[in-house]
């Protein structure tokens, strides 16, 4: 079954900007769609998105993304049968940069999922299914969820420093029992913000953006919703995103106003893990502080997942020395930071032969492809994040682990 027609189209992503859906129309007529999420909190070692620049959408159009989709990349797959990891090789070949500035990774990226579901169907299997053969997995696993309840930093119109403050259900025997047990706490957090005297507002990610004068009261209200359900196998994870108020010209963090080292924040992790019942930081020191990861990382793995995002931006090649360094015991897999679905389970793999925990993430420009969900399932990743507990975007991931945790459930 041949690849007969492949075209782009300009959508908008959850926070109402421009992104890019690719269509693939195969030769039974069936079309496979994918689209492509942004951040608004990006790392520098991310693969290049292809902007239009100019008045038009202040400059965030896609036209261009979408003039190479179908005038580059078009070309190099119509008329071949839809072999994801081939032609994505091909791409990368086409664009022959280290950052996708060619192309653009939204371009590339849209082609690469559409491939993988098209491949899926040519083939008459899951699309989880066919990411776990890409892995050279012969068994499949459901992840557990990070689910977003607090936004701050960027993500949110409040003073909280950290970025996600979310929990983790651990000790659930299913995705689903998972599921229903963070629904429970997100709706019992909004009767403890509610008590609490704060106005409901969402941020970005589809968690509540209370205005909490510091992180710990935000942590308060988690903690008191936590034992108001009497749910001890559930633990509190945070991204951090430290990037964001590191100064470079004085090569200090600034935190609410004051100057310091690595060596404060991670003394400050310290004191919320003592006080808070935590169990995952990431992002906590800026994505260059490769010195000051690895003290966080001798300090604080014993009692704390440490994940890197920004630091490695699902790089193989910023994976491979973060596992030689010990600067973290995790990474973040965004495919949109690497620009095509086979370099993003490349460094999957990667992390699984250094014993590095994954996490698949969401970005907080979403769409409701809901890809990241069969990408968590198939590389059997063991955490996935996908937002908060409310918006269609993010919910639309969450409902497609659930049905594939039944379809499991059968087969």
């Amino acid at each position: 079954m041949k690849i007969i027609q492949v075209t782009g189209r300009e959508i908008f992503d959850s926070r109402g900007w421009p992104t890019l859906a690719c269509d693939i129309v195969l030769e039974d007529g069936v079309v496979v769609t994918a689209s492509v999420p942004s951040g608004i909190s990006r790392g520098s070692y991310e693969a290049r998105e292809l902007r239009d620049g100019g008045k038009r959408f202040w400059g965030q159009g896609v036209l261009k993304a979408i003039e190479n989709l179908e005038q580059m990349i078009a070309p190099v797959l119509v008329g071949q049968e839809p072999s994801a990891i081939e032609l994505d090789l091909r791409l990368l070949e086409l664009d022959n940069t280290p950052n996708k500035a060619n192309l653009g990774a939204n371009a590339m990226l849209a082609a690469s999922m559409a491939l993988y579901r098209a491949h899926a169907h040519a083939e008459k299997i899951e699309l989880y299914e066919l990411i776990a053969y890409a892995c050279g997995a012969e068994t499949i696993s459901m992840p557990f969820p990070l689910f977003n309840v607090i936004n701050g930093g960027l993500h949110a119109q409040n003073q909280l420093l950290i970025q996600e403050f979310m929990i983790m259900p651990v000790g659930m025997p299913s995705f689903h029992a998972a599921m229903e047990y963070g629904i429970t706490f997100f709706h019992e957090l909004k009767a403890t913000l509610q008590r609490r005297g704060k106005q409901i507002v969402y941020g970005e990610e589809g968690g509540y953006a209370p205005s909490a004068t510091t992180d710990e009261e935000a942590l308060d209200m988690i903690a008191e919703t936590l034992e108001r359900l009497g749910e001890e196998n559930c633990m509190i994870a945070l991204d951090v995103a430290a990037t964001r108020f590191y100064d470079h010209a004085l090569r200090r963090y600034i935190v609410r106003g004051r100057k310091t080292g690595s060596d404060g924040l991670i003394s400050w992790y310290k004191e919320l893990a003592e006080e808070y019942p935590i169990c995952s930081i990431e992002d906590g020191l800026h994505e260059d502080d490769w010195a000051g990861w690895k003290v966080l990382t001798a300090e604080l793995s014993s009692q704390v997942q440490i994940v890197g995002d920004d630091i490695f931006a699902t790089n193989p090649e910023r994976i491979a020395e973060g596992i030689a360094s010990q600067a973290a015991t995790a990474a973040i897999i965004k495919p949109n930071q690497i620009g095509t679905v086979t370099e993003a389970l490349q460094a999957v793999r990667l992390c699984k032969t250094g014993q590095f925990n994954i996490i698949i993430s969401h970005r907080s420009g979403e769409t409701t492809d809901d890809f990241i969900a069969d990408l968590s399932v198939g590389a059997s990743s063991g955490q996935i994040k996908a937002g908060g507990l409310t918006r269609g975007e993010r919910l639309t991931k969450y409902n497609r682990l659930l049905e594939i945790e039944e379809a499991l459930s059968y087969s």
